[in-house]
């Protein structure tokens, strides 16, 4: 065992005597003490109390005690108990040797202090840290915490704690320089250890010294300055001795003896060893004896070679000189025989470094061969290898190419199919829209050339026949702007666009049916709106839409055309108060296709295709169009504008 690990003990062993009395508390008295209070923080301070108390005498009762204790304090969220429950179990742990236990528990309680910024309770879980580190025969690691813990200690002028702080390090660097060999850590664990006793005996006077005053002893007997490891070794029996702990008064007289061996007083040193031995058998800890007994044997053998020296010195005089000359002779015979034998070896050795330069240069010659060999098959090899590579790549390219083709081939013709069944479908209604008036037309004039018709039945089919031509016209103008953007290869011109601007000007182009239908326009757009889109085709898409609004309100309604933004898209929907629409018109909308007109609340006609080119020019802008309705209760259409 190392002397500063042994050291350490002696904090255990004052205890001892104490152990009796903590083996009757525990549980017992736990259960005692609960009967007497009332409150849950009060029995929840019991289980500390108790814990306290034991955990160095039976650390396993303790143990549960405090895991019970800190349960509680959790199920209550008595947060302040639960992290003194969780400090006091990090230190069971420890006393258990339970080191990765000790530690995980120690960090977490440096985390809830670290929370409530707790200065003082950081530095006491730094300390307790460290403290685990040096247990477990980790002293960098100790020292890194420790001085954590110290540099808090200073902040918050906590000077009883910064003095055992400083003490604990101190230890440390004692405990390497003894256990090394350079005279520098000796040095620095010197001054160290004074800079800490100069501190306590300023500012924490009742810090306990004797563990700093010991191994102030044992540095300066190491540098082999005896006059200070004798000044200090007497302070530490001064203390031991006014204590009456044998435990340490031992350690520091054996140091003492240690000294007397160096100065060559060897009777005082046996004197020195006789009175330890006396003391240790008076206190009963024989396993001091058994610590000690290394140091005994170093000073017993150091004075048995003394005495042997003594009695030997006179018989080597006589002895010397006869000796001296059969050395002389035995050292000439052996040269001799030596130059012989180096002659021989070194022959046999030139001979045999010859052959072997011969086999080497043939094993060399033929590894030269093999290397060559294996060299020019790898490159033809990784040639090969490229070759295919490049190959295989030039294959891989053709069938993407194959593959991309075939894709834009059947991309194009579903949308030749598309493009042809769409323009089938404009045709009919052309032809059955535009048919429809003139034909109205024609009949009227037929039948005026054969009859008189009044003058009422004629301006009732004069004003039909306008109708039916406004419709033709309306749809002419939508397939005008739809055929534009076809005759231009469809080449959008993004742009940025405000639909606050776009909506007034389709308010005031439709102002006279919203005045006739004594409708409102609620505007829930702000004016700074602006989206990225092609202008024309999107102010198509809200004119339509504007328009539908206003052909399918109820008179004295309101329009609402409100907006809403995502991280993704702009949302632009116009509400109606109308007569809404099925499911089954619904789906129908939803397919794109072409749709009969439906007349509006004032009888309004439309040609059916105004919704399938809003679908068309959204999706060639990169938009799209949802519809919600319900019958009897309006239409909302919205717009859906990527950013």
């Amino acid at each position: 065992m190392s002397r500063i690990a042994t050291l350490l003990v002696i904090n255990f062993l004052l205890f001892f005597s104490h152990r009796a009395y903590c083996q009757s508390t525990g549980w017992n008295n736990l259960n005692k003490q609960l009967e007497q209070v009332v409150g849950d923080s009060a029995r929840i301070l019991t289980y500390y109390k108790i814990a306290s108390e034991i955990y160095r005498s039976t650390p396993e009762e303790a143990e549960e005690i405090v895991t019970k204790g800190l349960g509680l304090a959790k199920e209550k969220k008595f947060e302040a108990l639960e992290i003194d429950f969780l400090n006091l179990q990090g230190v069971i742990y420890l006393k258990l040797n339970k080191f990765d236990e000790s530690v995980k528990t120690h960090f977490e309680v440096l985390k809830k202090r670290e929370a409530r910024n707790d200065k003082k309770g950081m530095m006491l879980s730094f300390l307790n840290i460290g403290n685990v580190f040096n247990k477990s025969y980790d002293p960098d690691q100790a020292l890194k915490y420790y001085q954590r813990a110290l540099n808090i200690a200073k902040e918050i002028n906590d000077t009883r704690n910064r003095a055992n702080i400083s003490t604990n390090i101190g230890n440390i660097y004692a405990q390497n320089a003894l256990n090394g060999e350079k005279q520098r850590d000796v040095k620095h664990a010197i001054d160290y250890l004074l800079q800490t006793v100069k501190f306590c005996k300023v500012y924490a006077p009742d810090v306990d010294l004797f563990n700093t005053y010991i191994l102030l002893s044992y540095l300066y007997l190491k540098a082999d300055e005896l006059k200070l490891s004798t000044y200090y070794t007497d302070l530490a029996i001064g203390i031991t001795t006014k204590k009456k702990d044998p435990v340490g008064e031992s350690y520091a007289r054996i140091n003492r003896a240690n000294i007397y061996v160096k100065e060559k007083k060897f009777d005082l040193a046996v004197k020195e060893v006789d009175l330890i031995k006396s003391i240790i058998a008076k206190s009963g800890f024989s396993n001091l004896t058994e610590d000690l007994q290394g140091d005994f044997d170093k000073i017993a053998k150091a004075v048995k070679e003394q005495n042997d020296h003594l009695i030997l010195s006179d018989q080597d005089s006589s002895d010397r000189k006869f000796h001296e000359d059969a050395e002389l002779q035995r050292v000439r015979i052996r040269e001799e025989l030596r130059e012989k034998y180096e002659s021989e070896k070194k022959e046999l050795e030139n001979k045999n470094l010859l052959l072997k330069n011969v086999a080497v240069e043939r094993e060399a010659h033929w590894i030269k061969l093999i290397w060559l060999a294996t060299f020019f098959v790898l490159l033809a090899f990784l040639a090969m290898i490229l070759l295919l590579i490049k190959k295989n790549k030039l294959l891989r390219q053709e069938k993407l190419k194959v593959d991309q083709q075939a894709t834009e081939i059947k991309s194009q013709h579903a949308e030749l199919v598309q493009a042809d069944r769409f323009r089938s479908s404009i045709f009919s209604v052309v032809s059955h829209d535009l048919r429809s008036p003139l034909s109205t037309f024609q009949a009227l004039l037929s039948v005026s050339k054969v009859v008189d018709l009044p003058a009422d039945e004629i301006k009732n089919m004069l004003v039909s026949i306008g109708n039916q031509v406004t419709t033709a016209s309306k749809m002419l103008d939508s397939l005008l702007v739809w055929s534009s953007q076809q005759m231009a290869n469809e080449k959008l011109d993004s742009q940025e666009i405000f639909p606050y601007q776009v909506l007034k000007e389709c308010e005031d182009l439709f102002i006279d049916r919203i005045t006739l239908k004594r409708l409102t326009i609620e505007m829930n757009i702000p004016t700074t709106l602006k989206i990225q889109s092609d202008l024309k085709r999107f102010e198509f898409i809200l004119r339509n839409i504007f328009n539908n609004a206003i052909k399918f309100s109820l008179t004295g309604k309101s329009i609402i055309i409100d907006q809403q933004e995502t991280a993704d898209e702009v949302v632009i929907s116009i509400t109606d108060q109308g007569v809404g629409m099925d499911g089954k018109t619904m789906s129908a909308l939803r397919s794109q296709g072409f749709q009969h007109s439906v007349e509006g609340t004032f009888e309004e006609k439309g040609a059916g295709i105004g919704l399938m080119l809003c679908h068309e020019f959204a999706a060639r802008i990169g938009c799209t169009i949802s519809i919600e309705s319900n019958v009897g209760f309006g239409s909302t259409f919205s717009i859906h504008i990527p950013k």
